[in-house]
């Protein structure tokens, strides 16, 4: 069962940005402001917001952490937790990341964390670097994160290398080569 879900309408990148930046600074400011875990000269940013079937999908920096940011715009196939429902999360509104949801989401590694807010309703956060107190600005963060993923790129790239190459080293010793 799949109710309870509190999914904002379709909306533009533009606007949807808009709505999140400033959902995510008012957290911050109830929520996190003070917090010796924020860095001080971060705001709040979200850059590459796309919308992919039944999401959209963004990179979002806070003080304390980048994320990726998942809005559903279509009921997720997983059932909210008991405790997860907007009238129960309205009354804790400065809590930490919630819990893991094992959906399929595209363009999205491992799982992510239930959230909500009640300007933007539910939605998944993945943290993506945390401890943002080293770097010196959010271009620092968004370049040590876009390290991250091209050395996952390559290590993927290489992995399917090699089985294609043990694909063809297994064909070869099975298959007689006509000479």
């Amino acid at each position: 069962m799949r109710q309870g879900w509190e999914i904002l309408p379709a909306d533009t990148a533009e606007s949807l940005s808009s709505r999140i930046t400033d959902a995510f600074q008012r957290r911050h400011d109830q929520c996190f402001h003070h917090s010796q875990a924020a860095h001080p000269g971060l705001s709040i940013e979200l850059r590459e917001l796309q919308q992919y079937p039944g999401w959209w999908l963004g990179h979002l920096l806070t003080p304390v952490a980048l994320y990726r940011i998942c809005l559903p715009t279509s009921l997720p196939d997983a059932a909210l937790p008991a405790d997860w429902t907007a009238v129960e999360q309205q009354s804790t509104p400065c809590s930490g990341l919630g819990p893991l949801l094992p959906l399929r989401i595209p363009k999205l590694i491992g799982q992510a964390h239930l959230q909500y807010l009640p300007e933007l309703g539910h939605f998944l956060l993945q943290p993506e670097v945390q401890s943002l107190l080293r770097y010196p600005d959010a271009d620092a963060v968004f370049a040590a994160w876009g390290q991250v993923t091209s050395f996952r790129k390559m290590t993927r790239m290489k992995l399917e290398k090699q089985q294609q190459c043990d694909r063809r080293a297994f064909l070869r010793r099975i298959l007689p080569v006509d000479k």
